[in-house]
């Protein structure tokens, strides 16, 4: 790569490709003349984006690609082509484009294509991406394009914290947009247990999409268990207890200055919640903005 993730500039490893590709008899050109040769057929019809092979045509004349110049949906057959053919340095540096430019309007295809061409760094991205936009995400027109097998992926993570019932309303819209997909297959994803008795009742329920016994489970579960399946938001490598995720200490000194400050320099003076460790003093409490998946705590002594 030069000129910044922009420009794919391949150089010597495009010409290594070229080779690799033309020495390689699973090759798909290669194997489409081979089949070729054992029939009457003397064209074969490629079925594929007239533009986007262009794009492809011009970076095999020159070993460059300007992808700044390409649309979403462009970059995405692209990508998907030099999957098909084999041109692997372009997949790479494709998909390394797309990390950084994720956004609402184009993770929902980005997702499924990263499923569909198995790159598990995207796939990755994508996936966390939409676990901190969940919100935002299930409100976006482009949730409804979302193929069935990556919407499932997505419901079952336990960081694509949202709020239940949006989640419950954003699935079945979705089923309604894609009315070819059994909707009962996908409302098993959702955890009707995390919603609300008042809205199970008043809300779910008259929607009508759900058998009576299953809303009775969801009630049932959520008024015996004592281990219900929440979302929770993911934050690697962040504080959450901090003022800007709205953590705040409901209990000991200086509850108005939590850690905001930069824990490598750690000093007492700063802006720290205090807490004096004595034998009769056991605990300080703080209370966290929303619910979040706890990887670790450090203590400052």
């Amino acid at each position: 790569m030069s000129g910044g993730t922009d420009v794919v500039d391949l150089g010597n490893r495009f010409s290594a490709d070229m080779a690799r590709l033309c020495m390689n008899e699973h090759e798909y050109f290669r194997a489409l003349l081979y089949g070729l040769e054992e029939s009457t057929q003397r064209q074969i019809p490629l079925e594929v984006p007239l533009a986007a092979f262009k794009i492809l045509l011009r970076y095999i004349y020159s070993g460059t690609l300007l992808l700044s110049t390409l649309d979403a949906d462009s970059t995405i057959e692209v990508l998907g082509m030099a999957n098909q053919y084999g041109f692997q340095d372009l997949e790479m540096a494709i998909s390394k484009y797309l990390r950084q430019y994720l956004a609402l309007d184009n993770v929902c295809r980005t997702l499924d294509a990263a499923r569909l061409y198995k790159l598990e760094e995207l796939t990755e991205v994508c996936l966390k991406f939409m676990d901190r936009n969940a919100g935002d995400l299930l409100r976006h027109n482009t949730f409804n394009k979302l193929s069935k097998e990556s919407l499932v992926e997505v419901l079952r993570r336990d960081c694509f914290f949202a709020p239940e019932l949006q989640i419950f309303f954003a699935v079945w819209n979705w089923s309604r947009f894609n009315s070819n997909v059994d909707y009962k297959s996908l409302i098993s994803y959702v955890r009707l247990s995390l919603i609300s008795l008042k809205d199970l009742l008043q809300v779910v329920r008259p929607s009508g999409i759900l058998d009576p016994d299953q809303i009775l489970d969801a009630i049932n579960e959520r008024c015996t268990s004592k281990a219900l399946p929440y979302r929770a938001a993911l934050w690697p490598e962040r504080n959450v207890a901090a003022d800007m995720f709205q953590s705040r200490c409901i209990q000991r000194e200086c509850r108005d200055a939590l850690l905001d400050v930069d824990v490598t320099t750690y000093e007492m003076t700063k802006r720290y919640t205090l807490h004096c460790i004595t034998d009769n003093d056991v605990s300080f409490v703080v209370l966290l903005g929303t619910i979040c998946v706890i990887k670790h705590i450090d203590m400052l002594l």
